[in-house]
């Protein structure tokens, strides 16, 4: 017993001796390794920014705008990213616009300032001391004060469809460029009795396209299914396009807001990757002015799901009062005493009047619940809701409001038909908001899991 004690003793200092040098040999290279850097610290940074020149690598990368407006007509906003990984410079570059016949285009090349990636903040003159050329294909850009983005005006031709583009600035092999297109188009939209289809369908290019995104709004005034207009014709509008010069490079911080929300500010945004050579993308939907046309065709569904529904109760209650009784006429009419007495007290949930009783009461809270959601939004008691007293008084009453709107019907029918159907109209109740719930996400809410970026501007 003494040896096997001895010998964990020692087997424990030398760990501990162990230990003990090889974390003073640590601390010994932490020491020297701090004391060849200490003179540095604090004068010049590291590279920031690791280098993306290859995230075109697998091709183009576009992205779109599109607000669509109550005549049908459709305002285009694309930017198109154009790597060039060809061995001699870029200066042509084509592409079709499909199905539609475009008017007022406005094209420009834009020109991003080369990107700081090392700065020396000891010198307040010139803080950075190594650039790199930007990267068009980031999903945002960044440059430093006093540095702009540049637009120059493209020449083109058209053909039928197809346009043809000399590049006021040749891209160099390795390098990217960004293109801005500008055009109004009919052709997207069928009017169906105030019921807008569109089916956007992306530019064409004779080049692997890596991603594309369409972010689709449209006018204020006008309902997006099962999304809201988030337009703003102060980013959105086509004056900033319209207002550069013809060849002469400008800088424009207003076109920076539009171009920086390409394909980010919609209300409605697709995506799709990989696509191949003259492939397109298309982005279907509908709108409407208001929301009874929107919604008119899942009204009507919703409506026969709920008479059918009815129609099966109704059918299922005739069944069970139609059951043959057997016994003679004096044991058949205790028989029929005695059921009464029972079903008053008991849960049917067959009964005709308790499920139609029960839908009317849920009708009337939802009918209820979209009046007090309107007068908060468009601020009809807001001033009285500033008083905490009002605001208290409120809730009180739209609470007992609720309340006698579920319980009053049930007590009614109680009264009439006995305290069972109570019960039976409360748990009819809840079956019907079920099923209104799940109508209700199935057809006046699809898509509204839909992501939405958060809008990147230019720096």
């Amino acid at each position: 017993m003494y040896k096997k004690i001895t010998k964990s003793i020692t087997i424990v200092l030398v760990l501990g001796l162990f230990l003990a040098n090889f974390g003073g040999v640590g601390l010994a290279q932490e020491a020297a390794s701090s004391s060849s850097v200490a003179p540095d610290i604090g004068r010049i940074m590291p590279p920031i920014n690791p280098d993306t020149s290859n995230s075109l690598l697998f091709g183009q990368k576009h992205s779109y705008s599109v607000i669509f407006r109550g005549n049908g007509e459709a305002i285009t906003y694309a930017k198109i990213i154009v790597p060039n990984r060809e061995e001699q410079a870029l200066s042509e570059f084509s592409f079709e616009i499909p199905k539609v016949n475009p008017s007022e285009m406005i094209m420009y090349q834009m020109k991003l300032p080369k990107e700081c990636v090392r700065y020396n903040y000891t010198d307040p003159n010139n803080p950075c001391v190594e650039y790199r050329d930007p990267d068009y294909g980031q999903d945002y850009y960044y440059y430093g004060s006093g540095q702009t983005a540049e637009y120059t005006k493209i020449k083109y031709t058209q053909s039928g469809n197809i346009y043809n583009l000399t590049l006021p600035n040749s891209v160099e092999p390795s390098k990217s460029t960004a293109i801005i297109i500008s055009y109004a188009a009919k052709g997207y939209v069928d009017n169906n009795f105030g019921l807008y289809n569109f089916n956007f369908e992306t530019i064409k290019v004779n080049s692997r396209i890596q991603s594309v995104r369409v972010a689709v709004d449209v006018d204020s005034d006008l309902l997006l299914k099962s999304k809201q207009s988030s337009v703003n014709y102060n980013e959105a509008g086509s004056a900033p396009m319209a207002k550069l010069g013809d060849s002469s490079a400008v800088s424009s911080r207003e076109l920076d807001r539009v171009v920086s929300n390409i394909g980010i500010s919609g209300a409605l945004i697709k995506e799709s990757k990989s696509l191949a050579p003259n492939e397109s993308f298309n982005v279907r939907g509908e709108y409407a002015k208001n929301w009874f046309r929107l919604y008119l065709n899942e009204i009507i569904i919703a409506v026969l799901v709920i008479i059918v529904i009815i129609f099966l109760i109704y059918l299922i209650s005739k069944y069970i009062s139609s059951k043959p009784k057997k016994g003679t006429d004096e044991t058949t009419k205790l028989q029929d005493k005695a059921n009464n007495i029972v079903n008053k007290n008991s849960i049917n949930l067959f009964n005709l009047t308790n499920v139609l009783v029960s839908l009317g009461t849920v009708i009337l809270l939802i009918i209820v619940s979209i009046i007090i959601r309107l007068l908060n939004q468009y601020n009809i008691w807001q001033s009285i809701l500033y008083d905490p007293t009002f605001s208290s008084l409120i809730s009180v009453i739209t609470t007992l409001l609720y309340a006698l709107i579920l319980l009053a019907p049930a007590i009614m029918v109680g009264l009439r038909k006995g305290w069972g159907n109570i019960l039976s109209v409360i748990i009819l109740q809840f079956i019907w908001f079920v099923i209104i719930l799940v109508l209700y996400l199935l057809l006046f809410q699809s898509g509204m899991n839909e992501v939405i970026p958060m809008p990147r501007p230019l720096y």
